[in-house]
């Protein structure tokens, strides 16, 4: 990982191996300055924040990645730099962002917990803001029992919106993310499976549909989706709701399972990493993202399970004068398509049963998903 060379800045990028261990140790540095925020605020996801040693160098290793061809984080433009800051005491490892989204939380803010496996000496954890809050453990708050659930509860957890100075800190590699880092690294693998497995036997129905019909419509899924549930229902599925489960149960449920149908979405993350090799998965991709790809590496990589990939959208509505987002498109799905392939790779039995919603019913709720966003629907063939 490099920020410079010679006179020329050379944008960062990650090494990353998913096969290679990482074998870190610790490495203390004192009197760092950590700025969460700055004026140099680029667009999109990319965000300005880092640290300083006491000599006022940008530190490398307090960038936060999504993707391993380049940070998230731009190194911010300080002011306020003799500023008394509020002084943090004690040795504290840098997790990078925290994210109160569970999938982006998965996927980013757990990245380098897995260096606490060792007993590295740290007496805490310690995150950027991912957004402006009044209180910085609000966010903390709601995904504490996560924490509990790995083990690290004990831990206290900072997160400050503001310029602090940083007794001690250390900067474990990133071991998880999106794209070539959905792989994971061998030791967040491995970590990630112990943790969430250890005190969570299976329990739960040997056949899951995992459904995104209890979210809001602005998250992205297939209309009708009712339609798919009543369908899997009668091949004996149990629907399963992760936002209504605890960790735990949701852990318990995934390890239970021998047949996971599911959409390609967030809960997939925490599927992979705690299924067993023999589970039958098959991702539903609902869209024209590239998302189920990061889905299928990570299944490969934690899991060695080679999931089915279900290919049956038409096309997808989105609403008018508002940006196209893959992601967060509302879906068309072919079932009689959906049914042959779910059939041929064993998940389903009697495909011939699975037709389409009537056109009034699929009209009627075209018409609810336009009125929640106060918006006329756009449909756009992706055939």
């Amino acid at each position: 990982m490099t920020e410079s060379d010679g006179d020329t800045l050379v944008p960062p990028s990650l090494d990353f191996d998913p096969d290679r261990p990482i074998d870190w140790t610790p490495t203390w540095h004192r009197n760092v300055t950590s700025y969460p925020w700055a004026e140099n605020e680029p667009r999109g996801y990319r965000r300005a924040a880092g640290m300083f040693d006491e000599n006022g160098l940008h530190l490398p290793g307090s960038h936060c990645w999504r993707y391993a061809d380049e940070p998230m984080t731009l190194i911010p433009e300080r002011d306020d730099t003799d500023a008394p800051f509020e002084l943090v005491k004690g040795k504290w490892l840098f997790a990078g962002m925290f994210y109160a989204h569970f999938g982006h939380f998965l996927v980013e803010t757990t990245q380098r917990l897995y260096a606490l496996a060792q007993d590295t000496g740290a007496d805490g954890i310690f995150f950027y803001p991912k957004m402006h809050l009044t209180h910085e453990h609000k966010p903390y708050r709601a995904l504490k029992s996560v924490f509990e659930h790995l083990g690290l509860g004990d831990l206290p957890v900072r997160l400050p919106q503001r310029p602090v100075q940083i007794e001690q800190i250390a900067f474990p590699p990133p071991a998880f993310g999106i794209g070539e880092m959905s792989a994971g690294r061998p030791e967040y693998r491995d970590f990630m499976r112990d943790r969430l497995t250890r005190d969570t036997p299976p329990n739960g129905a040997r056949d899951v549909y995992v459904s995104r019909s209890g979210l809001t419509s602005r998250r992205g899924r297939i209309v009708l989706e009712q339609h798919l549930e009543r369908l899997l229902e009668a091949e004996g599925y149990r629907i399963f709701h992760p936002q209504e489960h605890s960790l735990a149960e949701q852990v318990a449920q995934y390890r239970a399972a021998r047949r996971i149908v599911a959409l390609d979405g967030s809960a997939l993350h925490l599927t992979a990493m705690v299924a067993a090799p023999d589970t039958k998965i098959a991702i539903i991709n609902r869209g024209p993202s590239a998302n189920v790809e990061d889905y299928i590496r990570q299944f490969r990589a934690f899991a060695q399970i080679d999931p089915t990939r279900i290919e049956a959208i038409k096309g997808c509505w989105h609403p008018a004068g508002t940006r196209f987002v893959k992601r967060e498109v509302q879906a068309h799905l072919d079932f009689p398509t959906a049914a042959g392939q779910l059939a041929e790779a064993g998940f389903i039995t009697n495909p011939d049963v699975w037709a389409d919603p009537a056109d009034a019913d699929l009209t009627e709720a075209l018409q609810a998903l336009s009125a929640s966003f106060d918006a006329e629907l756009l449909y756009r063939d992706l055939r």
